[in-house]
């Protein structure tokens, strides 16, 4: 534990806020200077914002690209689509769209550089883990991005790496900002949250007790007694057991405080904060406290219709941009569609569906085709239906025993 702690005590640099309105009129709280280390701690640490990542990555572009030509119409070559989309293999599709969220959502920043083969020629495209990257400027402008991962060190000119930002740094406008920049500080207090329940679990059911030894005992016989009682006592499986141990005249429990126990209210607000900052509904993340199928069912179809269909149009611009630098021919020609996650038809809606073929407004074979089925051969599946048992009002009697033909 305390290494976990260490290493996230390096990620920050300590600074002293003095001109800030924020910190200013929040007493002068010491901040915190972020950077990239920063965020990528929370996105190791916290399994919510690793989850919510990954939601969205899987659920855009779930069924791969299409592609379509200049006047918008999808095209039909497979063979096409398939040597598109292994552009984007590095190595798996889904390898690339986890990296590329992964690096836009938690530095702010996304850097994608072409793969060439042995005759220069670029063959695949790949991104690069933003921590690399340091950018020169130049009054203003960005000259080129330097590359260092440890092992391998490279300088790329702007037109030789597709450089995005998830939103402009207020305070730098040639930096992007984290997403995660609004929940560090939550982050930090579910931290100390998980820190309080750890250290509630390992040092017993009560966070400390004062032994109340006789006076009379040798300091060695202090310490025989201290040992003799965490021996019995100490860790969660020993809990409730009677005490009997000689030299111990009384044991003062110090419990743990009811303000320390919000540890667990803590962790649901930073889940919450964190689920409304990706759009992600808590059912997807597998909280199902409060769930039933009608609220899983309209959370999914929420999250769908908004961060699915946004990020969509978003890596749709990120593949398209790359595809004009990198693969201008294909560009000219092509533009790619990503397949994403689709809201599910709901019964009522099948239901309408029905209630057009038996009042002739449509035929059986246009539903199947709009519920993605194959039509039929039977001869009425091409012709509007009508239901004959069907009056008109005023040819119904009130009375049952007389007929309408009379």
């Amino acid at each position: 534990m305390m290494n976990i702690i260490e290493s996230i005590k390096r990620a920050f640099t300590p600074k002293v806020v003095t001109k800030s309105f924020l910190w200013n009129s929040l007493g002068g709280i010491t901040g915190l200077s972020l950077n990239n280390n920063t965020y990528y701690e929370l996105y190791k640490m916290n399994g919510d914002i690793r989850g919510a990542i990954h939601l969205i990555s899987g659920a855009v572009a779930k069924n791969g690209i299409y592609l379509q030509d200049n006047k918008r119409q999808t095209v039909e070559d497979n063979v096409l689509t398939d040597e598109v989309a292994y552009l984007f293999q590095s190595p798996t599709f889904e390898k690339f769209k986890i990296s590329l969220f992964r690096n836009y959502f938690v530095s702010g920043e996304l850097y994608i550089v072409p793969i060439q083969n042995m005759q220069g020629e670029n063959v695949r495209l790949q991104v690069l883990d933003s921590r690399s990257i340091t950018k020169t400027i130049v009054n203003g402008k960005i000259t080129n991005f330097r590359y260092n991962n440890g092992t391998e060190s490279k300088v790329f000119q702007p037109d030789e790496i597709a450089f995005f930002k998830f939103e402009e740094d207020i305070r730098k406008s040639n930096n992007g900002m984290s997403l995660l920049t609004g929940v560090v500080y939550d982050w930090l207090s579910d931290l100390e949250a998980m820190k309080t329940n750890y250290s509630f679990y390992q040092n017993s059911a009560i966070a400390s007790a004062i032994l109340l030894l006789d006076g009379d005992l040798s300091y060695e016989e202090q310490q025989n007694a201290k040992e003799i009682f965490d021996a019995q006592f100490k860790g969660s499986e020993n809990q409730h057991k009677t005490l009997l141990a000689w030299g111990i005249k009384d044991v003062k429990n110090l419990s743990i405080s009811n303000r320390d126990m919000e540890f667990i209210n803590q962790r649901h607000l930073t889940t919450e904060k964190i689920c409304a900052l990706f759009r992600t509904p808590k059912v997807l993340l597998g909280y199902t406290d409060g769930v039933n199928y009608a609220t899983a069912e309209s959370q999914t179809k929420d999250f769908i219709e908004g961060a699915v269909t946004d990020n969509t149009n978003e890596l749709e611009h990120i593949m398209n941009k790359c595809l004009s630098m990198f693969f201008p021919k294909l560009f000219a020609t092509y533009w790619i569609k990503c397949d994403s996650m689709q809201v599910q038809k709901k019964e009522e809606e099948f239901e309408s569906q029905r209630k057009d073929v038996m009042n002739g407004i449509r035929t059986i074979n246009e539903i199947r085709i709009e519920r993605g089925l194959e039509p039929v051969t039977d001869e009425n599946a091409d012709k509007l239906l009508m239901n004959k048992n069907v009056s008109l009002l005023e040819d119904i009697s009130l009375d049952p025993s007389l007929n309408i033909e009379e």
